[in-house]
């Protein structure tokens, strides 16, 4: 095992070469100095941008290190992010978004992590931070890291919170997994990953299956500082968008899961998972409202969406929701929203009202999510 490559950084990118450069002069660096255990993989999918030249500078800087392949056409995300963990040789493959950047000695650690805790490990995962940049002060806004205090610096995760797709696992960036069990997944469930292609959450089914058929694997956490670093991205979300994202392309995830033939007594955390979505849904487009981000393509549009697409129980739902937020006066949500965050989190409202804010300013600019989600999900 000394010999060979330990950790393979697999990056899926799209039409993100300005992205793909920051990432990759802070990443090479980094791996350069550790020799044969580490190597970079870049699944271009068809960038009609700079990405090549970007990746070919980089190979000349760096000789040996980097392995590119570039698609004729594009390929859509999750066949972009299998590709690019399919090309990877290493013992753990560290999926890494084009547009994130790492800690200053992150490759290293991670390699450390992985030599004192590879023995029955099905996935690492790492902590983030998330920030806005303020395009009015040109201040960094930190939001939030996802580091627990009252957890030690790597501590092993129930395996019941990344079957039941806790939020830990909905960031790709921070998940290294374990090759050999990506292999076996993709060899014996192909048919049901490929059910999802097309979700852009394809890699969700594929970490539920990898526990569900090799249940003494384990999860450890590294939970020292943050790894990874996101910038809030700017999309001009739609209630269409959000619900897409937050409830349709979930609840088809979910079917995925309770079909696996070794789902047993996991299906109660699925189907708990499952009715989640219609609140978090509502409580999508009362945000959007509050925070003046309540934009709709259509309003008969949203309409005929929520009955083409939700089970009769939940398109009434949502459409009585819709048509209320949508006649009812902002300034009264927003004064009812902040009562309610004053009785939750008492002196802290302020602090959370703030951050909802910010996160709701993002989804007032930019491009709309839903015209370009073929593009926005084949950027990874």
């Amino acid at each position: 095992m000394d010999n060979e490559i330990a950790l393979s950084i697999a990056i899926p990118t799209y039409n993100r070469a300005k992205s793909l450069e920051n990432l990759l002069q802070g990443l090479l660096p980094q791996a350069q100095k550790l020799g044969n255990k580490v190597e970079v993989c870049i699944s271009d999918n068809a960038s009609p941008d700079t990405t090549r030249e970007v990746v070919m500078n980089f190979e000349n800087e760096y000789p040996g290190l980097i392995r590119y392949r570039a698609s004729e056409k594009n390929l859509g995300v999750d066949k972009n992010i299998l590709l690019v963990m399919e090309m990877s040789r290493g013992e753990f493959i560290w999926t890494l978004g084009d547009d994130d950047t790492i800690a200053e000695n992150a490759v290293a650690e991670v390699l450390e992590l992985i030599r004192n805790n590879r023995t029955g490990v099905g996935l690492f995962i790492l902590k983030t931070q998330t920030y806005f940049n303020d395009e009015k002060t040109g201040k960094k806004i930190i939001l939030r890291n996802t580091i627990q205090n009252d957890k030690p610096d790597v501590y092993e995760i129930d395996k019941k919170e990344v079957i039941g797709l806790s939020n830990t696992i909905s960031f790709i960036s921070v998940l290294i997994f374990s090759q050999g069990i990506v292999s076996q997944v993709l060899r014996d469930d192909r048919l049901l990953i490929e059910r999802a292609m097309g979700t852009a959450h394809a890699y969700m089914p594929l970490i539920v299956f990898m526990f569900l058929n090799n249940p003494a694997l384990k999860i450890i956490a590294f939970n020292k500082y943050p790894m990874v670093f996101r910038e809030l991205p700017r999309f001009k979300f739609f209630i269409e968008d959000k619900f897409m994202l937050h409830y349709q392309v979930q609840k088809k995830i979910n079917r995925i899961i309770l079909s696996h033939k070794n789902i047993g007594k996991y299906d109660p955390l699925i189907i708990a998972r499952d009715k989640k979505l219609r609140k978090i849904f509502i409580k999508d487009m009362i945000v959007m409202k509050t925070f003046g981000a309540f934009n709709y393509f259509s309003y008969m549009g949203c309409l005929k969406l929520f009955f083409q697409k939700a089970n009769l129980i939940d398109a009434l739902l949502f459409s009585a929701v819709f048509t209320i937020l949508f006649l009812i006066p902002a300034a009264f949500l927003v004064f009812s929203y902040k009562g309610l965050l004053i009785i939750k989190h008492k002196k802290a409202w302020k602090e959370r009202w703030n951050l909802i804010s910010l996160e709701s300013s993002a989804a007032k600019t930019g491009f709309r999510r839903r015209t370009n989600l073929a593009n926005d999900f084949s950027s990874q």
